[in-house]
Order: structure tokens, then sequence, then C-alpha cells
């Protein structure tokens, strides 16, 4: 397992194969054919690279293959618990995945820099859910769709890189943008804290679910990029390398306040009313913890904590985006 010393390298780096197929299209086409590509890069509908350019789609082939580690049995159990659970799945990461990797201040200043979720929240939340529900698709892996899915999310993240480290306003002292140790918090958030949320729930979710959910989320980390090495081999490890993360990187920031300011005000704006919206918004608080609401400047609401869990209503809300 990587140690909390060792995550200091994986700071430092992005993801070199991805970013070099961005500096050769920029080289051979231009830097507005890169802005052009970056709608394509966001569509999880069309999944054809036909009709793009001979760079990415040799990047798409060269990349179209599962890792050692990938169990088909661990896929259809993961895919199965996101099925049968998938409207509390959604209030969990609309509540408590996203802001949780607010917390990283020196993540969080690439998504704040690029604007794409600070100016177009509900947009950008609806490209996370349709990837979201695409990689728990049993059916985009037997077809193999799951390598365009995942290579198209890799290309957009080496592309925000791109423009960002081209800005002149990134300090390399926060670390490379969307660096490894980012990307593996990131994943993290869509696995371990999704199992954690529905325990919070008061779900109990059995240890071959956790294992297998784990699994296929680091497949999906190694098709987006993240380095195998870094990855946790287990629940447990996946336990010791959050808390290592959150040790070294979460504090209070600017950025990541504004950016859960404009998450909370599009989960109010799903809301029938200002109760429902005080609901969902305590619901964050409670997922979350006293401690994170805070610094993320999630304000209280007079809901009282006997009707936190009562969420039936508000994860059917949240099953709008996620």
């Amino acid at each position: 397992m990587i140690s909390k010393a060792g995550l200091s390298k994986y700071r430092a780096l992005g993801d070199n194969e991805a970013d070099e197929i961005i500096e050769q299209i920029v080289k051979q086409y231009g830097i507005s054919s890169l802005r052009q590509l970056m709608p394509f890069f966001s569509d999880y509908q069309n999944l054809s690279f036909q009709n793009q350019s001979p760079i990415l789609q040799s990047f798409l082939v060269l990349n179209s293959s599962l890792p050692a580690f990938y169990d088909k049995k661990k896929l259809i159990r993961a895919t199965d618990f996101y099925r049968e659970n998938q409207q509390n799945i959604g209030l969990i990461l609309g509540l408590y995945s996203l802001p949780y990797c607010y917390l990283g201040a020196d993540g969080a200043k690439v998504l704040y820099m690029s604007e794409r979720i600070k100016n177009d929240t509900y947009k950008r939340l609806t490209e996370t859910g349709n990837f979201l529900k695409a990689v728990m698709n049993y059916d985009n892996w037997q077809s193999e769709r799951i390598f365009s899915i995942c290579l198209k999310v890799r290309l957009l993240h080496a592309t925000i890189r791109y423009f960002t480290l081209h800005s002149q306003q990134w300090d390399l002292a926060w670390g490379h943008p969307i660096n490894q140790e980012d990307m593996l918090g990131t994943n993290l958030a869509f696995s371990l804290v999704v199992l954690r949320g529905m325990e919070k729930l008061g779900y109990s979710v059995d240890k071959s679910y956790e294992d297998a959910y784990i699994n296929t989320w680091n497949v999906i980390g190694f098709l987006l990029g993240v380095q195998k090495e870094i990855m946790p081999d287990s629940y447990l490890e996946a336990v010791k390398i959050d808390k290592q993360i959150a040790e070294r990187q979460f504090r209070e920031s600017l950025e990541g306040q504004q950016l859960t300011a404009s998450l909370m005000n599009v989960v109010r704006s799903f809301a029938p009313s200002e109760i429902t919206a005080d609901l969902l918004q305590s619901q964050s608080r409670m997922l979350l913890g006293e401690k994170y609401a805070k610094m993320l400047g999630i304000a209280e609401t007079n809901i009282p904590n006997t009707l936190l869990k009562v969420y039936n209503t508000t994860s059917v809300l949240m099953s709008k985006i996620f």
C-alpha cells in the first residue's frame, strides 16, 4: 500500500500518455481544435471515434484492454449493487462524494479555475451523472463501450490539465493539476465514500459487495489513467489511503466553499419546498460530518436530526442528476 509520504511523488505526476496526445493534437491541429473537442469528450452518448483524428483513434486502440486485476464476477456484483441502490447512491454522490472532493484545497483550485463547475453547475453535474450511469452499466462493459467512455474522461482531464498549465495562473507548489493523488482521491470518493454513505444511511453492505465495488472502481481508475501501484487492494486499504489523503490535503479553502455553494444551489433548486431543500442540505451535513461541513461552509438548518434518514423523497430528487 502507498504510504502517506509516498503520495508526495504522485502529486507531481499527471497522466503522461494522455498529456502527450493532447500536445500532439495542439501541435498538428491548433489550440482551437482542442477547444472544439471538449464537448465531444463530455458526451457519453456519442461514443464513436470514427470521425476523430487518427491520433485519437490510435490512442483508443492502444487503450482498449482491461488490466490483469479485472474480475468479471466482481464487476457483475458491483453493477448489480449499483442498480439495486441507484437512488441512494445518487443521493450520496450529490450530497457527500462531490463535496468530499472539494475538501482537497489544492485540487479544488483546478475545478474553480476551469470554471466548468462554478459557471454551469447543473450541466457539469449532469455530465458526472451520465458518466456514473455509463460505467455502472454492465452492457457497456460487455460491448466494450467502456473503453470509449473512460478514454473520453481521461482526455478531458488531460485537456483541462493542458489549459491550466498554460494559463500562467497555476502554481506548481499546489501539485500538478489533476495529478495522480487527486485522481485517486476522486476515485475513492466514487467508491469508498459511496459505501461509507450507504452505512451512514443505515444500510449494512456485505463485504463481498464492498470488495467488488472497490475492485471495479480500480479498473475504472486504471482506464482513466490512475497508476495501479497507488490503488487500494481491498476495502480496508481504501480506508487507510483515504485517511492519508485527507490528512495531507483536506482544509478550508475559498475554492472549496464556492464550489460547494454552487452545488448546494443546484441541489436546493430541485426541491419542491424550502423544507425539502433544508432536508437535503442537512443530509449533506450529516453525511460529511460536522468538521467537514464547516470547512465547506454548509450552513446549518432547522431540520431536526431525527429526520435526516427520511431520505426516500430526496433520493428520488437526486436521481434526476445521478
